[in-house]
């Protein structure tokens, strides 16, 4: 079985469009106060995401479940992606520009996956991911993390759901 790695290295083309990105103020020497201004910029990503990557193969389209963890402050900001089941690789070169958000995550065999997104007023992060300079898969995260599978068994002394609802 693939992973969502090698999916992505060896997926088709998508469109998109151009992104120019400038680093946080922290990352930009010279600048007074630009620690505190990156600080507040990065807490606005910090913290847990969740959602899909869409990758086109031929003429089908394979929907897998995704996550991130954004950590840190500052110029500093790093953290760890994750395809349950599937495996992890580190966060990187965090770019944060008004809305636009881009960053890199290595997956196995050091592939560098870059991440080009639009932070949306709901705090969503949507954008593609390109490998070598060409889009590959397109994202879609909300904060927050990803549901346990169905049929999980939940941590003892978890208090119980009442049946009968969506959940």
């Amino acid at each position: 079985m693939r992973t969502l790695f090698a999916t992505l290295v060896a997926a088709g083309a998508l469109a998109m469009a151009p992104f120019s990105p400038t680093r946080l103020a922290a990352q930009t020497p010279g600048k007074p106060g630009a620690k505190a201004a990156a600080s507040a910029k990065a807490a606005d990503i910090t913290g847990s995401y969740a959602g899909t990557a869409m990758v086109p193969l031929g003429d089908s389209t394979i929907v897998v479940p995704v996550s991130y963890l954004f950590t840190g402050a500052g110029p500093t900001i790093g953290g760890t992606a994750m395809v349950p089941g599937q495996g992890t690789g580190a966060i990187s070169h965090v770019v944060r520009d008004g809305q636009k958000l881009r960053f890199r995550v290595t997956a196995p065999e050091n592939k560098l996956l870059e991440h080009d997104g639009v932070i949306a007023a709901n705090g969503s992060i949507e954008g593609f991911v390109n490998l070598d300079n060409k889009p590959v898969a397109k994202f879609k995260i909300a904060p927050g993390t990803l549901a346990a599978p169905k049929g999980a068994s939940k941590p003892s002394g978890a208090p119980n759901k009442p049946r009968g609802g969506v959940f």
